[in-house]
């Protein structure tokens, strides 16, 4: 059982090596994360900086984005910075522009900003569903139309997107927020046939991951103990977890796998 203050991050006897990190991994790489500023976003962002990438941090939570690539350039690692509203189009289209004026490419797009109420859904107005898909869906539509064509010209880049494991595993209270994911999924292997050479467009779907954000609703309990009960690896997701899977899919090496949902779920779902 979790409890109100931290949920088991250990698996109980499990006794795992160190992760090995290699700093010039993605060396000349240029990476933009979205949702940089906490969570799976910020040890996503930190984990390529400590790889030797460019990395681009974006959010729409200024001073947080902020205080990370303070944290980051005081480490050595190469970041900027760009607070975006990405459900806005016209900001989305700005932003990459900019990216690939000041730094002549993009290879890799990291889309992890979201968000993830928990309305039962009788309770779920108008107005939350709108928000909902707008944050989730349509801002994954804008940085992938605005995205591709530099990558097609180049003839190569990694798209990654987030669903979640609940289109397959759903938690009540959850509907909207799993339509939205699903929608992703579903646009994440469309696009997979029209990305062309060199251009890979995959997802990652994780099952619940232990974040202030995620442990500050107080839903989160139930669906953690819930999920918990299922899984094989008997602790929570960790951001981590979901960046090191981001961090192979995002690499030349993973050229041979596109329109795919990487489960990472701790074994909650099996795909």
């Amino acid at each position: 059982m979790t409890t109100d203050t931290t949920p088991p991050t250990r698996q109980p006897g499990a006794n795992i090596p160190p992760i090995k990190i290699y700093p010039d991994k993605f060396s000349n790489h240029v990476i933009v994360v979205t949702g940089a500023s906490q969570g799976i976003g910020r040890r996503t962002a930190s984990l390529f900086a400590s790889q030797g990438a460019s990395v681009v941090l974006v959010d729409i939570a200024g001073e947080k984005l902020a205080a990370l690539a303070t944290e980051l350039t005081a480490q050595g690692a190469t970041v900027v910075q760009k607070v975006c509203d990405l459900t806005q189009e016209a900001a989305v289209g700005a932003m990459i522009e900019e990216v690939i004026a000041s730094h002549g490419k993009i290879d890799v797009l990291v889309h992890l900003a979201g968000i993830y109420p928990f309305i039962p859904i009788l309770n779920v107005k108008t107005a939350d569903y709108a928000r909902i898909m707008s944050v989730n869906m349509d801002s994954c539509f804008y940085l992938t139309r605005a995205i591709l064509p530099f990558m097609q010209k180049a003839g190569y880049g990694r798209i990654i997107h987030t669903s979640t494991a609940g289109t397959l595993a759903p938690s009540p209270g959850m509907s909207a927020y799993i339509a939205s994911k699903g929608a992703v999924a579903a646009f994440t292997r469309a696009v997979a046939t029209e990305a062309g050479p060199g251009v890979t467009i995959n997802a990652v779907s994780p099952a619940m991951i232990f974040t202030e954000s995620t442990w500050s609703n107080p839903g989160a309990r139930g669906v953690a103990d819930a999920i918990l009960a299922r899984q094989q690896v008997k602790r929570v997701g960790l951001p981590s977890d979901v960046a090191h899977m981001i961090c192979f899919i995002a690499s030349p090496e993973s050229e041979w796998i596109t329109g795919h949902m990487f489960d990472v779920s701790g074994g909650a779902v099996f795909t």
